[in-house]
C-alpha cells in the first residue's frame, strides 16, 4: 500500500458553495479510467449535461473532489461518510448482484461471480448515510436494489424476461405508474416504456418499509419506488441515463433530480 493510501483523506480549502457547479456522486465498481469509460460514461455524461460535476465513488480508487479534497476507501471498500458533506446528490449506479447475506438469505438465484463485497460495503454505507442526511438519492438498476437493501429491504434473487434480448438488443417493456405517487407528479403519465437489463428485482414483500411503490410491471414487480420521508429519493429498475433510447418521462425524472440537488444546495450553503 502506498503512503497516500494509508491516509483517511486529505483536503484543501473548499470553494464557496454558491460559486461552483453541483457536485454529484456516482458510484462504480472500479475507479480505473478504462473501466469508467466502458461502464460509467452514460452516468458521467448525463450529470455533465446539466453542467454539474460528476464525483466518482469507488471501493478501489481514491475519490478526488474538484477542490482537491481526497477521500480514500478502507480495506473493505468503504469511504468515510464525510464525503457526502461535500456532495449535492448521489447516484447509485447499475452493475452486478448484491450479496444475499445482506438481507439474510442464502445464495438462491444471485450470480456469485458478479458479487463484489467491497462495492456492497461502499454503497450500503453511502446509501444509509445519504438517507440520514436527506441527500437527493437516485438508485438505478443495481442501485435501486442496493438502496432497498440498505434501508432494510430484500429482493427476489432471480427473475426471467428482463435482461437484453437473445440477439443482444435492448429489451423494453411498459411500467404502470402508481396514481398519486411522486413519480406520477414528475412524469405526468400513467404508463411509459422503459429499458431493462436486470435479473433481480423487488416485490411488495421485499420492499423496505421506508419506501412506497411508484411503478410496477407484470402486476407484481416493483419497477420504481420512492420515499415520502425525504426530499428526493427514488429507485428505478431501468436505466434512465440511456436517454438516447428512451422518451420524455426519463428526461423529466433527471430534471427533477437535478432540481432537488439545486434546492438542497441553496438550503445547506454555508456563508
Amino acid at each position: 500500500m502506498s503512503a497516500d493510501l494509508k491516509e483517511t483523506f486529505t483536503s484543501s480549502p473548499a470553494m464557496p458553495q454558491d460559486s461552483r457547479p453541483l457536485w454529484i456522486g456516482i458510484t462504480s465498481r472500479h475507479g480505473h479510467p478504462e473501466w469508467l469509460q466502458q461502464n460509467a460514461h452514460n452516468y458521467i455524461a448525463m450529470v455533465g449535461s446539466f453542467q454539474a460535476m460528476p464525483v466518482l465513488l469507488t471501493p478501489d480508487w481514491s475519490t478526488l473532489l474538484p477542490d482537491g479534497t481526497r477521500f480514500l476507501p478502507d480495506p473493505c471498500g468503504r469511504l468515510p461518510s464525510a464525503v457526502l458533506d461535500y456532495l449535492d446528490g448521489l447516484i447509485l449506479s447499475g452493475g452486478g448482484d448484491v450479496a444475499p447475506h445482506y438481507f439474510n438469505q442464502e445464495l438462491n438465484g444471485a450470480e456469485a461471480e458478479s458479487i463484489d463485497l467491497r462495492r456492497d460495503e461502499l454503497e450500503i454505507g453511502l446509501a444509509q448515510s445519504a438517507l440520514e442526511r436527506d441527500l437527493p438519492l437516485f438508485g438505478i438498476c443495481r442501485g435501486c436494489q442496493v438502496l432497498n437493501v440498505a434501508a432494510g429491504g430484500a429482493m427476489v434473487q432471480h427473475l426471467d424476461g428482463h435482461r437484453p434480448a437473445p440477439d443482444g438488443g435492448t429489451r423494453f417493456h411498459d411500467v404502470q405508474v402508481v396514481a398519486g405517487s411522486r413519480l406520477h407528479a414528475i412524469v405526468a403519465t400513467e404508463r411509459f416504456s422503459v429499458n431493462t437489463f436486470h435479473h433481480q428485482g423487488i416485490d411488495p414483500p421485499s420492499l423496505a418499509p421506508l419506501f412506497q411503490s411508484a411503478a410496477t410491471a407484470d402486476r407484481w414487480l416493483v419497477e420504481a419506488y420512492e420515499s415520502h420521508s425525504h426530499r428526493w429519493v427514488f429507485g428505478v429498475q431501468w436505466h434512465p441515463e440511456r436517454l438516447f433510447e428512451l422518451d420524455s418521462p426519463h428526461a423529466q425524472l433527471w430534471q427533477s433530480f437535478i432540481a432537488a440537488c439545486q434546492s438542497r444546495r441553496q438550503l445547506t450553503a454555508r456563508p
